[in-house]
């Protein structure tokens, strides 16, 4: 197993490192973004939408990919220079970060974090360095030190954690030698492969403080539907009618979100609720991804084709 190798993040701003365990009331935070984001707020379908962009000064393309229970977000955005860097949002301010080792088209992004201001994300070398562009994966510390975790397996193409619970716990996937998809789980330092069966690859989209995981695998024949794991036992998430499932985010009461794929072709964005599924679409956009939902039931996302981040805060 590779070693594990610490770097400091680069950033503009940085958070207190104090851990924080209010929890900011629905009002509270939507108010904050509307100042940090300049942004209006649109209401469909019990939610309130909340446009969520990095300063334009820093870039654009932002995606929401994260948040945990005391209102921070995390993603990525593409920088003026065309640069993939990740950002984390606290306290009505963006901390930009990136490893300065990586190379520009994919230097940091950020994909979840959990109540400890712990957040997860990956990088890839510059072509120098790294012919084959191998997607490494990357912890981020509440202090800021970064560091780079071992690829899930030797040999492996990709390695893309995709979600981190309270335990530290992290799931995702990763490409092997064969570029076939696994997913994996990541606890005390030891990975467990884990193939849905039956299925042709598999991907770990999401866990939450109780270990559930959600996920997304593709059959024989090609066709991809989500699920979740716990306990070993799996239970299938498909969307009425549509041709495409894939779950991304759930929180303690086991609230899912993700996007679906209609019979048009159109990506939605979709809530599942004690057994009931809902489209949660932010209003005139052309698709839309739901990420990540946190146990107040606030979601991230985006819309327009990962071309701008959403916050949906629940009325």
């Amino acid at each position: 197993m590779k070693q594990a190798i610490t770097v400091i993040v680069m950033g503009i701003f940085f958070c207190s490192c104090s851990k924080n365990n209010s929890v900011p009331d629905k009002d509270e935070l939507l108010a904050e973004e509307k100042t940090s984001t300049s942004s209006l707020s649109k209401s469909k379908n019990g939610y309130e939408f909340q446009v969520f962009d990095v300063p334009a000064e820093w870039g654009d393309n932002t995606t929401a990919y994260g948040n945990n229970n005391s209102g921070k977000i995390v993603g990525n955005y593409v920088t003026k220079n065309q640069e993939v860097h990740g950002f984390i949002f606290a306290d009505g301010q963006f901390t930009d970060v990136f490893l300065p080792e990586a190379g520009k088209d994919y230097r940091g992004g950020l994909t979840d974090i959990n109540d400890e201001s712990v957040s997860i994300g990956g990088f890839v070398y510059p072509k120098n360095i790294d012919q084959n562009q191998v997607t490494h994966s990357f912890q981020r510390s509440a202090a800021g030190i970064i560091t780079i975790l071992p690829d899930a397996a030797p040999g492996a193409l990709l390695t893309e954690a995709l979600g981190v619970n309270n335990s530290g716990t992290i799931v995702g996937f990763y490409h092997d030698q064969n570029s076939s998809r696994h997913g994996f789980i990541f606890c005390n330092g030891i990975y467990t492969t884990y193939d849905k069966p039956g299925a042709a690859r598999t991907l770990l989209m999401g866990i939450n403080n109780q270990g559930k995981i959600v996920g997304f695998y593709r059959d024989a024949n090609g066709i991809g539907q989500g699920f979740t794991l716990f306990n070993g036992i799996t239970e299938e998430i498909v969307y009425p009618g549509a041709t495409e499932t894939r779950p991304h985010g759930i929180n303690k009461t086991g609230q899912i979100v993700g996007e679906y794929i209609d019979n048009a072709g159109i990506t939605h964005g979709f809530i599942l609720e004690n057994g009931r599924y809902r489209t949660l679409d932010f209003p005139g956009s052309f698709d839309t991804a739901l990420l990540a939902i946190n146990d107040d039931g606030i979601i991230a996302g985006t819309y327009n084709g990962f071309s701008r981040g959403l916050i949906a805060i629940p009325d």
